[in-house]
């Protein structure tokens, strides 16, 4: 048998160009440089690893204190407004003669005024400045 004849599989081989290499010696600052980026690739890298690990944290915490202060505020504040009526100023109770309640009837001015007073005073009390800042423990 003829020996082209034997070859079961034959294909050219890829030709790879050959990348030059930085010779070290020759560039002595190429080291150093080279050691400050990796240096500062692996510190932005931990810092960026951080932030993220925390974000969630942080985000959390200042939604349940912006929730605090709210509430503590619109508390306050409900209770300063409501501290100015009575009872009666709400409901007028009919009564006949023998004592007995024969109607209540509700003063829908005082309501409203109620109603429309307390947001306005909660909106003012949360513009203040000292509402508006707030410190958190990172530990």
């Amino acid at each position: 048998m003829d020996k082209k004849n034997e070859k079961i599989f034959s294909r050219t081989r890829l030709k790879i160009p050959k990348i030059e290499v930085i010779k070290f010696k020759k560039h002595p600052n190429a080291i150093k440089l080279l050691k400050i980026i990796a240096i500062l690739s692996i510190a932005i890298i931990v810092l960026n690893s951080a932030i993220n690990a925390i974000e969630p944290i942080v985000d959390e915490q200042c939604k349940t204190m912006a929730s605090s202060i709210a509430t503590k505020i619109s508390n306050e504040e409900a209770t300063k407004v409501m501290a100015n009526y009575d009872y009666e100023d709400f409901c007028k109770v009919v009564k006949d003669e023998n004592n007995n309640i024969k109607m209540i009837s509700t003063n829908m001015i005082t309501i409203n005024e109620v109603i429309s007073d307390i947001p306005i005073r909660i909106q003012e009390e949360l513009e203040k400045d000292e509402n508006n800042t707030f410190n958190l423990k990172l530990r």
